[in-house]
């Protein structure tokens, strides 16, 4: 019978010959890694950064704490990591080109969805936390800045009072963060349109008080 040359065959075989090669090895500890960072982010964010240990950490996940100190130095490493690998996701998407407020909205659910036990530490937890508030406010302030230039372009009033032009964008930072985290964990998937629908109702409001001066309307900009 012939020797079957599919990939795990080749790899048991090269495995038989000694240690596989260092980008291979490289890569199966990233891929563990990443493993663990997802199990605990789930550990953690249920039952709380603070009162989780390493070795209730190990309990949970049902491995010797051995396992986690040989890819992490600390519980505190574990959390920083997670919370900074989610805040690089969301600021990703946040430096993509602006393609409409319902386009964001969707973009911005998807990835809290996808991460939901990570962007939970990130949006709740981290806030609450005086060692790890600068998570939550390097997202905070991301989508201050992001309002505060929609709402300086289109207002004229709103221009030249920075005071009052804040005080909107901070209140529409706080309204969207408490949103997503309340929907991501009550609303169901296949009603999404329906949020996106809410939210984008409620900003328009929101602009429309704001914003009385103003020609913009979020159709336009939303169709590019």
């Amino acid at each position: 019978m012939a020797r079957s040359t599919s990939r795990q065959t080749t790899k048991v075989t090269h495995l038989q010959k000694g240690r596989p090669p260092l980008e291979e090895a490289n890569a199966r500890r990233q891929e563990r890694s990443d493993e663990l960072l997802r199990a605990c982010a789930l550990v953690l964010e249920r039952n709380g950064v603070r009162r989780t240990s390493m070795d209730a950490l190990a309990e949970q996940l049902g491995i010797p704490k051995s396992v986690l100190y040989r890819y992490f130095g600390s519980k505190d490493e574990i959390v920083r990591v997670i919370l900074q690998r989610i805040l690089d996701l969301w600021s990703d998407l946040q430096s993509k080109r602006w393609r409409g407020l319902s386009h964001n909205l969707h973009e911005v659910i998807a990835l809290a969805r996808a991460n939901q036990s990570e962007f939970l530490l990130l949006a709740r937890h981290s806030a609450a936390d005086p060692e790890l508030r600068p998570f939550f406010e390097s997202l905070h302030s991301s989508i201050v800045s992001k309002t505060d230039k929609l709402l300086e372009i289109s207002s004229p009033s709103l221009k030249s009072d920075t005071v009052i032009r804040q005080l909107c964008s901070q209140a529409v930072a706080g309204f969207l963060i408490d949103a997503i985290i309340w929907w991501i964990e009550n609303g169901e998937n296949n009603r999404d349109d329906e949020f996106f629908q809410w939210a984008r109702q409620s900003l328009k409001t929101l602009y429309r008080e704001w914003m009385p001066d103003s020609s913009w309307r979020p159709t336009r900009h939303d169709n590019g």
